[in-house]
């Protein structure tokens, strides 16, 4: 039966911890179960992370990242659903395409993507990037989790770490010092203000917040500095540089200093891209019913950029992705794993 056996093979996964830069166990795992399938896998490394690779002369790819974040919850397992970190993001995605793979040996049928297993997408996305300096394949499907729709919309991204400086007074005069925290407060509402962030969207709406920030008072004062991290959703059809325009006076006027470390365009796909039809046949013959819009950063972003047409698919929920209760459903995982395969199947007949 598919779901048990979808249970075993995600327990594996999520058995062997694979923090990013940590990911040499899991790989090596999945060496294996593919070797025992009969599948060649080509390794490529620079020296610090680690892709593997079956068929890599296609033109239409199939990628997972098998990092996660650090171990927030141990495994387990309650009826059909599976717990644990990087159950939903996504190794529930990896489980899915080993079931394909090993349906496709079982059904004696042909394997007509290529499939990548990458690392560090958790930290720094230089697993994908790697595989794009050596590889450009012209189509790709990325797994991440979207709750089995098929995202052909993808956020932008803008990630800033900040310092906000302020006066130190006794805590007993406030209105002799300036109040870094408050004056963070004022940053995030001026910025919360801006046109860009108003507008809504197809998929979802763009969005501006704070999602770090220390401001260390050790003792009876008014706190001077704040440091922390601010992010922004962008819609696809919003462009960079035009953010940044607006954003730079706000932080200007109210930072002691800051610095971007990330800035993605979105991107949206035309109804009309081969990608798009091929999963459009896939989802008429599963369960697959819905498209819609990634609204976090992903390895899309390092394709996309290198000139692959990529849509983002998976089994797990956004939402609860990197809590303590992360969880995923492993029909799910079966019903990824169905239209994987059916994709596979229609492709090798286009």
């Amino acid at each position: 039966m598919k779901t048990e056996r979808a249970k075993e093979i995600l327990l594996q996964l999520l058995k062997i911890p694979s923090p990013s830069t940590h990911e040499d166990r899991i790989m090596l795992h999945i060496m294996e179960f593919l070797h025992r399938l009969n599948y060649d896998v080509h390794i490529e490394s620079d020296g610090e992370i680690i892709d593997l690779i079956v068929n890599p002369g296609a033109d239409l790819f199939y990628e997972v990242h098998v990092d996660t974040i650090p171990v927030r919850a141990e495994p387990f397992l309650r009826g059909n659903i599976v717990y644990g970190t990087g159950s939903s993001d996504i190794k529930g995605g990896a489980a899915a395409i080993l079931l394909m793979l090993e349906n496709l040996r079982k059904e004696n049928k042909e394997l007509n993507v290529g499939v990548v297993f990458v690392s560090d997408e958790e930290m720094g996305g230089r697993g994908s990037a790697l595989f794009m300096e050596r590889y450009r394949p012209k189509m790709a499907v990325v797994l991440e989790p979207t709750d089995l729709e098929v995202h052909t919309a993808h956020a932008g991204n803008i990630e800033a770490y900040f310092e906000v400086d302020g006066k130190e007074a006794h805590g007993a005069c406030p209105e002799s010092g300036v109040n870094a925290i408050e004056e963070t407060y004022k940053m995030l509402n001026d910025l919360k203000k801006l046109e860009p962030f108003n507008k809504k969207g197809k998929y979802f709406d763009p969005h501006i917040g704070i999602q770090e920030l220390v401001c260390e008072n050790p003792v009876y004062l008014i706190p001077a500095l704040c440091r922390g991290r601010l992010e922004a959703r962008l819609l696809p059809e919003q462009e960079v540089e035009d953010i940044l325009d607006l954003l730079d006076p706000i932080l200007d006027e109210y930072t002691l200093r800051y610095e971007y470390t990330e800035i993605w365009d979105g991107y949206e796909l035309e109804p009309e891209e081969e990608i798009v039809q091929l999963a459009r046949k896939a989802m008429e013959i599963t369960e697959i019913d819905e498209f819609g819009g990634m609204r976090s950063w992903t390895d899309a972003i390092n394709f996309m950029y290198n000139g692959t047409k990529t849509i983002v698919f998976g089994p797990g929920n956004l939402d609860i992705s990197h809590t303590k209760n992360e969880h995923i459903d492993v029909r799910d995982v079966v019903a990824a794993s169905e239209f994987l395969q059916a994709l596979n199947d229609i492709y090798g007949k286009s």
